[in-house]
C-alpha cells in the first residue's frame, strides 16, 4: 500500500466543507466549475460524498448518485494535480463503490482521463448522450463533437 495513503483523511458527509476549497480543487484540476453555492448544493443532495485531506488541505473529492433500485452515478472525482498518480483517485472511487454491487455505475470522464477509469474497470459506452448548459464549452473542452 502507497504510504501516503495512511496519511490522508477521508470525511464521508458534507460537514463543515469549506466550498470555496471544493471549487479551487476544481480549478486546479481542469474540472468544471460553477458558483461555489452550486457545488455545494450538488454535494449536499448526492447520496454519498468523499473529500480527501492531506494535513488539512482538500486533495480530493467525488460523488455518486443513486436511485437505490439499479442505477447510479459518479461525479466530479477530482485529485490535486500534485496527488495524481498515488491511488488517491482509485481509493475515492472505490470508497464510492462500497454497497453499489447490485447497480449499474455510470459516469463522465474528463477528456484524457478515460484510461484511468479503464484500470479500474469501467468501460467505455458506445450510446451515450447528453444535453449540456455550455455546448461550446464542452466542445472546446473535448467533451462533444
Amino acid at each position: 500500500m502507497n504510504p501516503l495513503l495512511t496519511e490522508l483523511t477521508v470525511q464521508k458527509n458534507t460537514e463543515n466543507i469549506d466550498w470555496n476549497e471544493v471549487k479551487d480543487l476544481f480549478l486546479r484540476t481542469d474540472m468544471v466549475t460553477y458558483e461555489t453555492s452550486l457545488h455545494q448544493k450538488a454535494f449536499e443532495n448526492s447520496t454519498k460524498v468523499i473529500f480527501v485531506y492531506h494535513e488539512k488541505r482538500l486533495i480530493g473529492c467525488g460523488r455518486l448518485l443513486s436511485d437505490f433500485a439499479y442505477q447510479s452515478v459518479i461525479y466530479d472525482i477530482a485529485v490535486d494535480n500534485d496527488f495524481q498518480g498515488k491511488g488517491i483517485g482509485k481509493m475515492i472511487v472505490g470508497l464510492l463503490l462500497e454497497g453499489e454491487d447490485d447497480k449499474n455505475i455510470l459516469l463522465n470522464a474528463i477528456p484524457g482521463k478515460e484510461a484511468f477509469y479503464q484500470k479500474i474497470g469501467f468501460k467505455r459506452a458506445k450510446t451515450g448522450m447528453c444535453r449540456l448548459l455550455n455546448e461550446e464549452s464542452a466542445i472546446e473542452r473535448g467533451f462533444i463533437d
